[in-house]
């Protein structure tokens, strides 16, 4: 069977904050994120002799990871007699942020697996499917949701050890701009991997009232808002929200933020004007949301004289409310 060809993008996640952690609460983790139109994860396939990844050497072995999962699970009525290096397909991994708050490691499997199934024409498993092949979604299932729907959602925490449930998609107000502020400094290292599931186990159980409490904001003051473009309820409880969950992490972190350059930038956010503003996941990315792209575009200029002691990167983007895209070449 010959390869089609096509390239796969996806969009980059940002989580607002995890309702729980540790085992003291009904469901763990659940929370709230968007998906935005970039950085972008770009995976495309070719027809090949033989299985041929070009990736960067940052991705290479989350790449061959995801290959070799895909493989397990899907490929055998493809290829029943086919070793993994025998796939006639070259498969490359054009663009993928890497460990900055973007949910990239989920982006980047789903992007891989989309493109193989695809390419050799068959049918897209679900989210769930999908996450449970690749072994993605053990925490926070908005990537894996993100992945295919876009927007602004909602997971409502894993019981029973199964993947979240997707409480709420919606749509998320097109003329909201996001402004995308990285630290550069030396303590903005990135909490990813082995390091990251050590650093869950280090951190202490949240309680059942403080998990209420943070649903409570979701429910009656983020989720309404984003449906009524309310937005400055939605920047205020936004910034609450993603203060208070990362009150969580402090035992680890030293405070709400990854670094004390992150939450000196986020205390000049505030002071220059209504934004929601926050860090997404670990970090080191924070976002701050605007009701306009002048609005957006004026804090930027703004910020870029407020921290001049701190070494940042800043883009601005918008939200997707697509999901990934599919480009397809006809091979001649």
């Amino acid at each position: 069977m010959r390869a089609n060809s096509l390239k796969v993008s996806a969009p980059s996640r940002l989580h607002f904050g995890l309702l729980s952690i540790g085992d003291l609460t009904t469901r763990k983790f659940g929370g709230a994120g968007l998906m935005i139109d970039a950085p972008r994860t770009e995976v495309s396939v070719e027809p090949g002799g033989a299985l041929q990844i070009d990736a960067a050497n940052d991705v290479e072995a989350s790449v061959n990871s995801a290959v070799s999962l895909w493989q397990k699970t899907y490929a055998p009525e493809l290829f029943r007699d086919f070793e993994l290096q025998k796939i006639p397909a070259r498969l490359s991994i054009n663009h993928s942020p890497r460990h900055r708050g973007f949910g990239s490691g989920t982006q980047l499997a789903f992007a891989v697996a989309t493109a193989l199934q695809l390419a050799f024409a068959q049918p897209l498993p679900s989210a769930e499917e999908l996450a449970m092949a690749l072994g993605r979604g053990k925490r926070s299932a908005i990537g894996s949701y993100g992945f295919f729907e876009g927007g602004f959602l909602v997971d409502r925490g894993i019981e029973h050890g199964t993947m979240a449930p997707l409480d709420m998609r919606m749509d998320f107000p097109e003329d909201w701009k996001i402004a995308l502020i990285q630290p550069t400094g030396s303590e903005t290292t990135p909490v990813f991997g082995d390091a990251e599931v050590d650093a869950f186990r280090k951190l202490p159980g949240t309680t059942q009232t403080q998990a209420d409490k943070l649903a409570s904001m979701l429910k009656d003051r983020i989720l309404p808002s984003v449906l009524n473009q309310d937005f400055a309820t939605f920047a205020d409880a936004v910034t609450q929200y993603g203060y208070e969950s990362g009150t969580y992490y402090s035992s680890v972190t030293g405070g709400p933020y990854a670094s004390d350059a992150a939450g000196k930038i986020v205390d000049r956010i505030r002071d220059l004007g209504q934004f929601a503003v926050g860090q997404s996941s670990w970090g080191p990315t924070l976002f701050a949301i605007g009701p306009s792209e002048k609005e957006v575009n004026c804090l930027v200029e703004k910020l870029g004289d407020a921290v001049e002691d701190v070494a940042c990167q800043i883009e601005v983007v918008s939200a997707d409310n697509h999901g990934m895209k599919v480009d397809r070449v006809s091979n001649s």
